[in-house]
């Protein structure tokens, strides 16, 4: 089922969305503006544990409680898959597909690094894992992404939804201490303008 109320916009079973709709029905006719909203909403879809796909504006709304949770899980385990370790089988000369049987990051958490975290989607889960696969290479990612900058620095600042996540992500895999060792090396090395 498919939903839209004014900026809001519901995709899931139509149980999921009825859910969503209600949990959701004093932010249907707001004034606040996308960056205000989005923490908001994020709050109650982790509060109600809802399941429905909430965008506003078409930008999705990210759970944090469901992305913390796996990188959790991949932290305990030190890696993101499950049984052996990724690999790349060779098709030919120029062709090559990775070889993971099973990850344990989730599509959720895949999705949210390759739509909002400065990573291409390496063709699937699999790749993804295949080429990020310890969580020394996950921490890595967060200190420098695909485009060679932080990922909390290169998320837009009306996205706090996932700003907020990115920073619980840091605190989870760097720890606090070196997070703000990060904040204070990242903020000295921004160029600053003058007049």
């Amino acid at each position: 089922m498919n939903k839209t109320i004014g900026s809001i916009r519901l995709i899931g079973s139509k149980r999921d969305v009825e859910a969503a709709q209600v949990a959701l029905k004093k932010f249907l006719d707001t004034d606040l503006s996308e960056s205000e909203i989005r923490p908001r909403i994020q709050e109650i879809i982790d509060k109600r544990k809802l399941k429905a796909s909430i965008l506003y504006s078409g930008n999705s709304i990210w759970s944090k409680q469901r992305i913390i949770r796996n990188l959790k899980q991949i932290v305990k385990a030190g890696v993101l898959y499950r049984r052996e370790k990724p690999n790349y089988i060779p098709i030919g000369s120029m062709l090559r597909v990775p070889s993971v049987d099973e990850t344990i990051l989730t599509k959720y958490f895949y999705e949210f690094l390759h739509l909002c975290c400065g990573s291409i989607a390496h063709y699937n889960i699999r790749g993804w894992v295949t080429e990020y696969p310890t969580v020394e290479d996950l921490r890595a990612f967060f200190q420098r992404n695909e485009f060679g900058r932080r990922v909390l620095d290169d998320v837009p600042e009306w996205m706090t939804d996932v700003k907020i996540i990115v920073k619980e992500i840091e605190r989870v895999l760097i720890g606090d201490s070196a997070q703000q060792t990060l904040d204070t090396l990242f903020t000295e090395q921004k160029p600053r303008l003058t007049t």
